[in-house]
C-alpha cells in the first residue's frame, strides 16, 4: 500500500451505473470494509490450512453485528470462493464487491494470466448463482508501476480487453454487474497515471486505495487535511470522465513503527475511524474501511504494520467502539 486518497460528491451518478436491482449500493455516504478470512493466527494465503466454513460465517455474522453492510472481498482461490454463497445463507444483509487477484499474460493475445481467467470463470459463476455480489472489482493496484502489481502486471490494454471480455461472459450467464478495478494514489495521479487513464473510461466506477498513514500525516490531519486534499486531486486528475470516484481501502494501524508523524496506536485508530465516519457522513462519500480483522500473516509487511490495519484483532474482538455507520 502506498499513499493514497479519493472522492464522491456526485454520489446520484453512481446509482444510474449500479443499477441492477442486486447492486443495491446506498444512495449516499457509506462505510463498509474490507475482509480477509486469514486472520486465525497460522493461517496465510495458500497455506495447508484455510479458514473453515464455520469461521468464515462467524465472520460474517461479526462484520454485521459491527454495522456494515458493503464487504470488498480479495480474490477467489479456494476457501476464498466460498465467502459470497455462505453470507447468502448466513448473512443474507451483506453485499459485495468480490476480487479477483489480477495478473497479466506477458504478451500473447489472451488477456490476463492463467490464474487470473480460471478466477474470472468463477467469478461469472458466483455471480449467476449469487444476488448479493454488487460489484467486481478486476484488480487491486495491477498496474504496470503499483505498489502491489504482480511481477507481471496487468497492462492497460490488457485490463481493458479483459474486462470487455468479462461483461460479455456476465451478459451470456444473464447478469449484468458494475466491473471496475482498484488504483494506487500511484496509479490515480503519479508514476502510473497514463496507464490509469486508459482504464479508467472502461470501468463503471473509479475505486481508489487511499491511505493517509503512508502520506505521512499525523492523524490528526489525516481525515480533514490530507484525506480531502486527495479528494480534490483526484477530481481534478479525472474531471470530465463522468466516472464517480470512492474510496476502496483507508485505514490507521494500531501498532507497528512510526512513518515519521503517522503513528500507529489503538486510540489512533479510533480517530481516523470516527473522524472518518463523520466525514463520509457530511461529505457524502462512499468508503470501505481497511480492515475488518488483524491478519498476523502480513508481518513481512514494510514498518510492521501489516498485521495491525484490523478494526477487530485477529481473534475477532473489537479494539474500541465503532461509529454507527
Amino acid at each position: 500500500m502506498e499513499a493514497r486518497a479519493i472522492s464522491f460528491r456526485r454520489w446520484a451518478l453512481l446509482l444510474v451505473l449500479l443499477g441492477t436491482p442486486t447492486a443495491a449500493f446506498p444512495d449516499g455516504s457509506f462505510v463498509g470494509v474490507n475482509y480477509g478470512p486469514f486472520h486465525r493466527p497460522g493461517l496465510y494465503p495458500g497455506g495447508p490450512e484455510e479458514p473453515t466454513d464455520a469461521e468464515i460465517v462467524e465472520d460474517l455474522r461479526t462484520i454485521v453485528q459491527a454495522g456494515f453492510r458493503r464487504v470488498r472481498t480479495y480474490g477467489l482461490e479456494g476457501v476464498l470462493s466460498r465467502i459470497a454463497p455462505l453470507a447468502e445463507r448466513h448473512a443474507p444483509e451483506l453485499r459485495f464487491l468480490l476480487g479477483v487477484h489480477t495478473c497479466g499474460a506477458g504478451g500473447g493475445g489472451i488477456p490476463f494470466s492463467p490464474r487470473t481467467r480460471a478466477q474470472l470463470a468463477s467469478a461469472v459463476a458466483l455471480a449467476r448463482s449469487c444476488a448479493n455480489i454488487a460489484a467486481l472489482v478486476i484488480g487491486n493496484e495491477c498496474l504496470p508501476g503499483e505498489p502491489e502489481a504482480c511481477p507481471e502486471p496487468v497492462r492497460a490494454e490488457e485490463w481493458v480487453a479483459g474486462a470487455a471480455a468479462l461483461r460479455r461472459q456476465l451478459r451470456q450467464a444473464g447478469r449484468e454487474l458494475p466491473v471496475t478495478v482498484a488504483l494506487s494514489m500511484t496509479a490515480a495521479v503519479d508514476a502510473a497515471r497514463a496507464e490509469a487513464r486508459q482504464v479508467a473510461p472502461h470501468v463503471d466506477f473509479l475505486l481508489v486505495n487511499v491511505h493517509p498513514f503512508f502520506a505521512p500525516v499525523a492523524v490528526e490531519r489525516a481525515v480533514y487535511e490530507n484525506l480531502e486534499a486527495s479528494i480534490r486531486r483526484l477530481e481534478e486528475g479525472f474531471r470530465g470522465l463522468g466516472k464517480p470516484l470512492f474510496i476502496g481501502e483507508t485505514g490507521w494501524p494500531s501498532a507497528g513503527t512510526p512513518h515519521g508523524p503517522a503513528r500507529p496506536g489503538v486510540a489512533a485508530q479510533r480517530r481516523f475511524v470516527h473522524d472518518l465516519s463523520r466525514y463520509a457522513r457530511e461529505r457524502g462519500l462512499g468508503v470501505l474501511l481497511f480492515e475488518m480483522f488483524d491478519e498476523p500473516w502480513k508481518e513481512r509487511e514494510r514498518g510492521g504494520v501489516g498485521p495491525h490495519w484490523g478494526l477487530f484483532d485477529s481473534r475477532r474482538r473489537p479494539k474500541f467502539d465503532l461509529p454507527v455507520w
